[in-house]
């Protein structure tokens, strides 16, 4: 369908690439440069000017992105219309999750949500938080599930679920079997953090409410999801603090 192919130019002129884009439209890259090389064709133009792995639109393509993004949102705006004149819940919804949230806890939910409305078709990226808003920012998603809300003028945030932060230790550790430890007691042990972007990793950093700075946090390493700290901490590198979500599992095992 014609709306295929626009949603494959849409999707490379917001990501600036057709690897990433072939992971948003959950096809090959070869798939999505033939859908291009073909539009290209039809409308006697070159839409993106390719250097090596560099991407931008032409003045052509400028023009074509215009009137696209009204085309697909027409298109979107009818398909909606028409599922409600025949009283059908069906469509597409485009969310983005967090890697926690789209790990440990959607998939459950998105499970029975798919139950009871089998004709809606659920796709999820899933990233940091400053990826996730990135996307929604760039219109691939309609929907953004991050770890707290960023301040931002153009999106409206409201509570979802409430989550607890905890500090995780291999059994051996000298905090293991302690009910409480003292905040000033974290900047004594080594320490294994979360990427720059991650919403965990800026929400305990704000909650230290200490004379001592963050960054004097005893950081050994810094690893970018909650499998590889965990794994870490398994490996007795040091404590970490992670979403009782993310280690549930391994706490009562």
């Amino acid at each position: 369908m014609m709306d295929f192919t626009i949603k494959v130019f849409l999707t490379v002129a917001r990501m600036n690439s057709f690897t990433k884009a072939a992971e948003v439209l959950n096809c090959s890259q070869p798939a999505v440069t033939h859908q291009i090389k073909n539009l290209e064709s039809l409308l006697k133009t070159r839409l993106f000017n390719r250097d090596q792995n560099r991407i931008e639109l032409t003045s052509a393509g400028k023009t074509f992105l215009r009137y696209s993004e009204q085309i697909h949102h027409l298109y979107q705006r009818a398909v909606a219309e028409l599922h409600e004149i025949t009283n059908q819940m069906a469509g597409d919804i485009h969310l983005g999750a967090v890697s926690l949230m789209g790990k440990y806890l959607l998939p459950r939910i998105l499970g029975d949500f798919r139950k009871q409305y089998p004709m809606v078709n659920l796709s999820m990226l899933v990233g940091n938080s400053k990826e996730v808003l990135g996307f929604l920012e760039k219109n691939m998603i309609e929907l953004a599930i991050v770890s707290e809300p960023i301040p931002s003028r153009h999106v409206v945030a409201f509570p979802f679920y409430r989550d607890h932060l905890t500090v995780v230790v291999h059994p051996s550790h000298v905090w293991s079997g302690k009910e409480s430890i003292t905040v000033a007691e974290l900047y004594r042990e080594d320490f294994i953090s979360r990427e720059i972007g991650s919403g965990t990793r800026e929400f305990f950093l704000r909650s230290l409410d200490l004379p001592v700075r963050a960054e004097d946090l005893k950081t050994v390493m810094v690893l970018g999801s909650s499998e590889a700290v965990k794994m870490a901490v398994i490996g007795e590198m040091g404590f970490s603090i992670l979403s009782r979500l993310a280690t549930r599992s391994e706490v009562e095992l």
